[in-house]
């Protein structure tokens, strides 16, 4: 048995707790990311919580902040959260409580934003990167993301 609850079987986000939104954010954004990389996303997504005095729901689910909560992702979405992988799960669960409760410190220096520059360069018609992206901004680069703090 795990100490950490699988995700709802519930595909309306309105049925989940915070956490397991949180959680599911760090898997989708994540998984196949190194510990440190997940740890990375969680803060990211707590930074903005601070920032903005909101709360996990609000920030994980602001319309094309997270790619995981895009309309287009849903089909992957739903796929890779039936029958997660029970270690990546409960890695992604232990990112997101420790980012939340401050009992991991935040290894991006404060970063409100990450990509992924290969998958985004891949996916954008013209190559390039988000107008937000400052190379001088990234505070952090783990696994495939380069973190950025732009706030």
């Amino acid at each position: 048995m795990s100490l950490f609850p699988p995700p709802p079987a519930s595909q309306d986000l309105r049925d989940w707790s915070d956490m397991e939104l949180y959680a599911a954010t760090v898997f989708l954004e994540a998984e196949g990311e190194p510990e440190e990389g997940k740890v990375a996303v969680a803060w990211v997504i707590r930074n903005r919580i601070d920032a903005k005095t909101t709360t996990i729901r609000e920030i994980a689910l602001a319309p094309w902040q997270f790619s995981c909560w895009n309309p287009d992702y849903a089909g992957q979405r739903k796929v890779r959260l039936t029958v997660p992988d029970p270690e990546r799960w409960a890695s992604c669960w232990r990112a997101a409580v420790g980012a939340y409760y401050r009992l991991l410190p935040d290894p991006t220096q404060g970063a409100d934003h990450y990509l992924n520059p290969v998958l985004t360069r891949q996916t954008r018609s013209d190559h390039s990167l988000p107008r937000w992206y400052d190379l001088d901004r990234v505070t952090l680069r783990v696994g495939r993301h380069e973190f950025l703090r732009l706030g």
